[in-house]
């Protein structure tokens, strides 16, 4: 069973590493918690669980049905993500990375006012971050091991973005204040834009190596 698990720890670190960098989920979560409530701001988590959700199953039966109709089509859209990541990660090197998702998370976080429009917005606010999809799009397929029913383990990998995602969402919506002045350090969200920046150009990298013949 380890080809089954180590590719799924995989996955988990690398998730992991997008789920911690400041970004506009991150920023309103905490300003959810800090200018409205804890319950509006643990809604807005729900929410965003529920948007990684529905990327997480369209990834999971649409690949699955376009590479039984076209391999090829499949493998240009696997490029295009690659060419994606490699360009959110020059962005994420440049020194203002991360002003725009504040900017529009302080914008947001004004307009809520009870849990359900919280869980409204947060739930907006993933289904339309094409950065989800791209990663999806991307990431799942480099993390099945051969073997497994690849809709099946593809909707395990969601499942394991949404607990994950959930749990840090809720922690920060709980600890707001705290945690938020940490985040907001210009250090840290440099330190952490760095991070994820390089974990786009990898996975660039390797979709664009794994589409050239040998």
């Amino acid at each position: 069973m380890p080809h089954v698990f180590l590719p799924l720890l995989s996955f988990a670190a690398a998730w992991g590493v997008l789920v911690l960098t400041p970004g506009t989920e991150t920023a309103l979560v905490i300003r959810l918690g800090m200018n409205v409530s804890r319950n509006v701001a643990l809604a807005a988590a729900l929410g965003t669980g529920t948007g990684l959700a529905i990327w997480g199953m369209g990834t999971a039966f649409g690949v699955s049905a376009l590479v039984a109709a076209s391999p090829t089509l499949y493998l240009m859209l696997e490029w295009a993500g690659a060419f994606y990541l490699a360009y959110l990660g020059i962005r994420l090197l440049m020194p203002s990375a991360g002003k725009h998702d504040q900017a529009e998370a302080e914008v947001q976080a004004r307009s809520v006012g009870g849990m359900g429009t919280g869980y409204q917005r947060g739930l907006l606010t993933t289904c339309l971050n094409p950065l989800v999809g791209v990663f999806d799009l991307t990431a799942f397929s480099q993390f099945i091991p051969v073997g497994v029913h690849r809709v099946s383990y593809s909707l395990l990998l969601a499942g394991v973005q949404v607990v994950m995602a959930v749990a840090w969402y809720a922690l920060l919506a709980c600890l707001a204040f705290s945690l938020g002045r940490v985040l907001s350090t210009p250090r840290v969200v440099r330190a952490l834009d760095m991070l994820t920046g390089g974990v786009f150009f990898f996975f660039a990298f390797r979709l664009v190596m794994s589409g050239i013949p040998s």
